[in-house]
C-alpha cells in the first residue's frame, strides 16, 4: 500500500526505526538511532548472567549506574548484553537512560570463548 501524503515536505514523511536487538518498531529520535526498546532493556545482563538495570545517580537526571536486580547491589561499568548483542547505557541528552550497542558489535557467545581461550 502506497502512503499519500498531503505534500513532498521531508517533515511531513515520518521516519522508522527499529531495536537493535529484536528488530521492533520504536519511536524515530535523531540523537540514538540505534537504542535499544524497553522491553529488551529488561533483559539486560551483565557478564556473568545476572541480571542489571540502569538508572540515573542523581534526582535531576544526571550520571548513570548499574545495579543487580535480584539483589539490587550497585553493579561497576555500563556494559551489559541483551540477547547475545554487547551494549551500553549512557546518560541520555535530557536525562533518563539510554542503551545502545557498541559499534563493533559481537555476539556474546564469541566474547566468552575467547576469554575461555585466555586461561592457560
Amino acid at each position: 500500500m502506497i502512503k499519500k501524503y498531503k505534500t513532498n515536505h521531508v517533515k511531513e514523511h515520518k521516519k522508522q526505526q527499529h531495536c537493535v536487538t529484536c528488530n521492533r518498531y520504536v519511536t524515530y529520535d535523531e540523537r540514538y538511532p540505534d537504542y535499544v526498546c524497553k522491553k529488551c532493556v529488561e533483559l539486560a545482563i551483565d557478564k556473568g548472567g545476572k541480571s542489571v538495570t540502569f538508572f540515573n545517580i542523581t534526582d535531576s537526571g544526571h550520571g548513570c549506574q548499574g545495579k543487580y536486580v535480584d539483589d539490587g547491589k550497585l553493579c561497576r561499568g555500563t556494559t551489559c548484553f541483551i540477547k547475545g548483542v554487547r551494549c551500553f547505557a549512557e546518560e541520555a541528552y535530557f536525562g533518563g537512560i539510554v542503551i545502545r550497542p557498541f559499534k563493533r558489535n559481537r555476539k556474546a557467545g564469541d566474547i566468552l570463548e575467547k576469554l575461555g581461550s585466555l586461561e592457560p
